[in-house]
């Protein structure tokens, strides 16, 4: 099986492996600086999935013709991975305001039905956030935000930790709402609580992603 690492084939693998999974792990350990990750890895053509490698890792490297393996500096895949997020909250006010008419017109069953959708793009935006931070293994309490001020539009600087305590209060918010089955409150959040929210956090996740690209 011919091992090509960021277009580039590898000849020197030592010992050389007998099984697809012990080629990836002697690529991992020979090749890989500490600063990069494994970003992508396509088998035959086929991008390699966990449910695959656990098919896979035990067979003959015979049996394949080729692996590329794509890596890239944590920094990087960090600052990408921002900017993604960054376009799927600015894709996410089509449904909130689908959401938001729904609810002013007395819908509630598609309201409710997008908006489990809808919360759980702003659940995995944090999360892929906090994934974010601990691939460059960053103090969260040391990262600084800049954010304009609500009433001098003049840029404060608050904290990472600040940031997602407020979004926790705003989920809050929702779930108070769902929970005393006031339809009009939760259009009222929706509308007017996360229309600056999702801009707030298209700004920083592209605040952030410039920092790591160039910073860390």
């Amino acid at each position: 099986m011919k091992l090509l690492l960021n277009g580039q084939r590898l000849d020197n693998i030592q010992p050389e492996p007998e099984t697809l999974g012990a080629a990836l792990f002697a690529v991992q350990e020979q090749h890989i600086r500490e600063d990069q990750v494994i970003s992508t890895i396509r088998v035959d053509g086929e991008p390699l999935t966990a449910e695959l490698l656990a098919e896979w890792k035990n067979r003959s490297v015979d049996d394949f013709d080729e692996a590329h393996i794509e890596a890239t500096t944590r920094n990087l895949l960090a600052a990408r991975g921002l900017i993604i997020l960054a376009d799927g909250l600015a894709a996410s006010k089509t449904d909130r305001d689908e959401i938001v008419d729904h609810l002013r017109q007395g819908r509630s069953s598609e309201a409710m039905t997008m908006l489990n959708s809808y919360l759980q793009i702003w659940s995995g935006t944090q999360q892929s956030l906090l994934s974010a931070v601990r691939l460059l293994e960053i103090d969260i309490e040391s990262i600084e935000i800049y954010r304009p001020d609500s009433e001098s539009g003049e840029p404060k600087v608050g904290s990472l930790n600040d940031v997602l305590g407020s979004l926790t209060n705003n989920l809050n918010e929702i779930k108070s709402a769902l929970k005393a089955q006031d339809m009009v409150l939760l259009g009222d959040i929706l509308e007017y609580e996360f229309v600056p929210l999702t801009e707030n956090w298209r700004d920083m996740l592209t605040q952030l992603a410039d920092r790591f690209e160039n910073q860390y």
